[in-house]
């Protein structure tokens, strides 16, 4: 008998109990093995985080308790993910307080590791930095270099500059009648 609680809204909680009846066939044991598990977002066996097994021996007709307050599941972000712990070590959140941190997820330029990967701003480049040598605040008028963050305190995102070893020469300066 298999019975899965796929979303939290469909286990209370605050009142966790699960009561299990069995009702023996005549050729059947009197012994009752229960498997709890517990996984990440399904139940494919790489997501499972945690697992616990009792046997219960039943003489005759009767009532056993199994309190079970260890089982490691606490996701306190709510994105599905658990953090490494529990008697297996198995979780795969690598930051528990960020819903938006959790594997596969889309990586930010934030200077954060959101995919769980190690490694923080690889995967999502959403700004092209320019070379400003004068310092200006104009880049040099060719390809820039795509990153989250600049490569260099040198680096602007606004290109445009026709010579970037002169800083009084850019986009916004004043045309002096001066032969440049």
């Amino acid at each position: 008998v298999l019975a899965e609680f796929k979303e939290p809204g469909q286990f209370d909680s605050n009142d966790p109990v699960l009561n299990v009846a069995v009702f023996r066939k005549a050729d059947w044991g009197r012994d009752v093995e229960i498997t709890v598990r517990a996984f990440e977002k399904g139940c494919a066996a790489e997501q499972l985080v945690d697992e616990r097994k009792q046997t219960f021996s039943f003489a005759s007709a009767g009532r056993q308790e199994w309190l079970l307050e260890d089982l490691h599941t606490a996701d306190e972000d709510g994105d599905g993910f658990v953090s490494p712990g529990g008697p297996m070590n198995r979780g795969t959140d690598c930051n528990d307080l960020r819903a938006t941190a959790f594997p596969g997820a889309l990586e930010l330029c934030n200077g954060l590791d959101d995919n769980c990967d190690g490694r923080m701003e690889t995967g999502v480049v959403n700004r092209v930095w320019y070379l400003d040598s004068d310092r200006d605040s104009f880049g040099r008028n060719e390809p820039g270099t795509e990153a989250c963050d600049p490569p260099s305190e040198l680096h602007v995102e606004v290109t445009g500059d026709c010579d970037d070893e002169r800083g009084d020469i850019h986009p916004n300066a004043v045309e002096a009648c001066n032969g440049s």
